[in-house]
């Protein structure tokens, strides 16, 4: 491996990492969705959302 392999492998895995990261975020802080204060995200299993 030379320099430029071991770069792109470091870029990808930080990539990831960070995409893991604003997932686990997102999650604990509830974001996203309808915005509804269920938490659920407008999802279909919603009850809230089941007559839409």
């Amino acid at each position: 491996m030379n320099g430029v392999d071991i770069a792109v492998l470091v870029t990808v895995c930080v990539a990831v990492a960070a995409a893991i990261g604003v997932i686990i975020y997102r999650k604990i802080k509830h974001k996203g969705g309808c915005g509804c204060d269920c938490g659920c995200g407008g999802c279909t299993l919603c009850d809230k959302h089941k007559d839409k």
